[in-house]
């Protein structure tokens, strides 16, 4: 469901991240820290569909609020920051994503974030440390420079509020030291023996962790904190970014499949689909505007059951483990591999 809501306030927070400030209106309000918003843009004439984080917790009273950095190319992330401006309204979705948490409980929590990855973790930090007042979190940041930095401030204020509750760790990659020490900042990439230390300090109270970054980032990180001991269900990652459209690598020459859905507008609907690109894409090109969203893997927009054939997803951010065996897929990074395709929605 789209709703239109108003741009409150534009803050800069580093030379090519800002966060936008929006309304609290009904239809966003009731946001839980970690999701994000679809923002639904005319560009040129074309409709661009973008996903960006809460960087805001609405469990603290904030308004709601979404941080975007600016790419090199990136259409839809140098629109909204050369275009848009407080008073300017915006076309988005209900809030959606299963990167979130449950509060009340003490615990122990790592946070891994690389870049812009640090948004949807600075909204649930802020939650946790104010909504447990046991839990202790840390948080190592990975950025090029200390220019880059979102959220510098806010971090250093709540390290100073909650004194002995948080912990930050800068990592710094592409900056030398200067002459005054900086006990919270490291000059160099963020390597396995940083997590070492972290689990042998708290392995004793099985901390949860969650991790948004690149993908080189998030696959050090996961990798390293599994091999070190962690099980899988005490750590949790999200994209940083979409699939960036999805390609198919396997060599499907021309050939084609047929595919039936289910239940689509109280019937069903059947299309030859290519097994170089996704269903969905097939689908569009065929004229059958199939419900989506995103287009890239994460807001479930898509997500139909598999009755038979075989279909390969290529990414998946927005399933979890349940639905897969259920046998749910989704139709946007969904290749088919089979003559035949039967899927239905519900």
């Amino acid at each position: 469901m789209k709703t239109r809501v108003k741009i409150e306030k534009v803050i800069r927070e580093t030379s090519d991240a800002f966060t936008l400030v929006l309304e609290n209106a009904p239809s966003i309000g009731s946001y839980l820290p970690g999701q994000f918003l679809n923002f639904f843009l005319d560009i040129n004439g074309e409709e661009v569909v973008r996903q960006y984080s809460f960087s805001s917790s609405a469990l603290i009273g904030e308004p709601p609020a979404v941080t975007i950095k600016k790419v090199a190319g990136g259409l839809a992330s140098n629109f909204l920051g050369e275009h848009l401006r407080a008073g300017d309204e915006v076309s988005v979705s209900t809030p959606s994503g299963r990167f979130t948490t449950t509060y009340g409980e003490r615990r122990r929590v790592l946070m891994v974030a690389g870049g812009s990855g640090i948004t949807p973790l600075y909204s649930m930090m802020k939650s946790i440390l104010a909504r447990e007042p046991e839990s202790q979190v840390t948080l190592l940041y990975a950025n090029r420079s200390s220019e880059s930095i979102i959220f510098k401030a806010g971090l250093d204020y709540l390290e100073q509020k909650y004194h002995g509750r948080l912990e930050v760790k800068h990592f710094l990659s592409a900056e030398d030291a200067g002459p005054e020490k900086q006990e919270n900042t490291v000059f160099r990439k963020l390597n396995r023996f940083d997590f070492q230390k972290y689990v042998d300090a708290y392995w004793k109270e099985s901390p949860e962790v969650f991790i948004c970054g690149p993908d080189s980032l998030m696959d050090l990180s996961v990798v390293s904190l599994s091999d070190l001991g962690l099980s899988d269900d005490r750590i949790r990652v999200e994209a940083f970014t979409g699939t960036g459209g999805v390609e198919n690598t396997n060599d499907a020459s021309e050939a084609c499949t047929q595919v039936e859905i289910r239940d689509f507008n109280g019937g069903p609907v059947a299309f030859r689909a290519d097994r170089n690109q996704p269903v969905l894409k097939s689908a569009l090109d065929a004229g059958i505007r199939l419900p989506h969203s995103c287009k890239e893997s994460m807001c479930g927009a898509c997500k139909v059951k598999l009755i038979s054939g075989q279909l390969h997803m290529k990414t998946n951010y927005a399933l979890p483990d349940d639905e897969l065996e259920q046998g749910y897929v989704l139709l946007c990074s969904g290749f088919p591999q089979s003559e035949k395709l039967a899927l239905q929605y519900g």
